[in-house]
């Protein structure tokens, strides 16, 4: 969907969210604010990715409160954090959470978000719409980490906070490093520019030489259908993570949509898993995507990811245009090649710029909003993997549209949770 698409879409579907009769303002502390209180929802690597940054950038905030659904989670990136401020001897107080404030269950995220005015998202994605919405509708700004929805269902809620957090003044940033890093922003700057003309084509990849998540967060004799086990190993199920394509390749994703500008006409994808991955101790995801994009007058972008052992590693963005080729890595360079030379040097990690523009916009009041945005990207995932499960292709636009079961289970409580069966191309339905 365009952005005259989706501006239509958001003004269909505001009036489900009342939005007339809600405050239009931010209690979350912003411009001339002293000492903002920061949350951290999931402690998982990206939990512990913000404190690191927090400690970093020492831009007068407090992280005050930490979440998890797990005790023993949420304890272990505590005393990490006070082994670190333990490190910066003149940043101690940055780091103030007693005990009364580590929050633990399912919801132990709505108790978190009350005592902060910025609250990090870093749980399974799959909570990511509820987390955003309970904390734009009492008034925090939020860092959310990608993906932002792992459904079209989700989507399409996203799109509606998009719009209630620019109506509340908020901030609400997701967590795409690469939009950060300052190698990427002039390389996307000179193509939409001109600098290698054209585009004919694009090319994106992620492949890893490991299947994510086989190491284990739970003893070898721990129940795969019980909903602990699929918490602690979330990136092995779909329904908590949206698959590999949406988990992960949404990096790669949200650098097409930001060079394209615009989102493809038609999707149509290929996948599986590999056959030595056993089901269901490894989750029910696939291990392999391929996906086409058409964006019309035969400019394509071909994407493919793939995470299985003793395999090629390799993670880059290419963009070939009529006068030259744009590629793009995290991990390496982002350069052009072709009619106007050009390489990037080298950068500081861009986890820390993402950290500094959340914390100035949200103490400035400049409310950058970018629900939006990643949400396109992250359905540029959903479209290709809903593709590749059904071996359907389908405009872009109905795969946003069309589809009314989200992935998230009703009524979520411990106990026994049934594990879907691996996807059968020509026989799974999109519902």
């Amino acid at each position: 969907m365009d952005f005259i698409g989706r501006r239509n879409f958001l003004k269909t579907t505001a009036t489900t969210l009342a939005l007339s009769a809600m405050p239009l303002y931010s209690s979350a502390k912003t411009k001339g604010s002293d000492t903002l209180k920061v949350a951290i929802i999931g402690s998982g690597r990206s939990g512990w990715k913000a404190i690191k940054a927090l400690f970093k950038i020492n831009q007068n905030t407090k992280i005050v409160a930490i979440a998890d659904a797990f005790d023993d989670c949420a304890k272990a990136l505590h005393k990490k954090a006070l082994e670190l401020s333990e490190k910066y001897q003149n940043k101690t107080d940055i780091f103030d959470v007693p005990q009364s404030r580590i929050f633990v269950g399912l919801d132990a995220y709505k108790e978190a978000i009350d005592c902060a005015d910025i609250a990090v998202l870093a749980t399974p994605p799959v909570f990511r719409p509820q987390e955003v919405e309970y904390a734009i509708m009492h008034n925090k700004h939020v860092l959310m980490e990608k993906p932002i929805c792992v459904d079209s269902v989700q989507a399409r809620k996203m799109y509606q906070l998009a719009s209630i957090a620019t109506q509340k003044n908020l901030t609400a940033i997701s967590g795409v490093q690469r939009r950060y890093h300052k190698g990427y922003q002039e390389a996307i700057k000179r193509v939409q520019d001109g600098q290698i003309g054209e585009i004919l084509y694009a090319q994106c990849y992620w492949f890893l030489s490991h299947f994510d998540g086989m190491d284990l967060k739970t003893p070898p004799n721990f129940d795969p259908e019980e909903l602990e086990y699929q918490l602690r190993n979330w990136g092995l199920f779909t329904w908590t993570c949206g698959d590999h394509i949406v988990e992960q390749q949404v990096h790669n994703l949200d650098i097409m949509r930001w060079a394209f500008g615009r989102n493809p006409n038609f999707v149509s994808a290929i996948g599986g898993r590999r056959l030595n991955l056993p089901m269901p101790q490894y989750g029910n995801r696939f291990s392999h995507f391929s996906a086409e994009f058409d964006f019309g007058n035969d400019v394509r972008l071909f994407a493919q990811c793939r995470q299985e052992p003793n395999t090629a590693p390799q993670v880059v963005e290419r963009i070939i245009g009529t006068e030259g080729v744009m590629e793009t890595s995290l991990f390496s360079k982002q350069l052009i090649r072709g009619k106007n030379n050009w390489q990037s040097p080298q950068v500081e990690d861009p986890i820390f710029e993402e950290y500094r523009t959340l914390v100035k916009s949200a103490r400035e009041g400049l409310a950058i909003n970018t629900i939006a945005e990643m949400t396109d990207a992250c359905m540029y995932a959903i479209s290709a993997r809903m593709s590749a499960y059904s071996g359907l292709k389908f405009k872009f636009d109905w795969a946003l549209r069309k589809p009314k079961k989200s992935l998230l289970p009703e009524n979520l409580k411990f106990g026994k949770l049934p594990i879907e069966p691996l996807p059968i191309s020509g026989e799974y339905k999109i519902i």
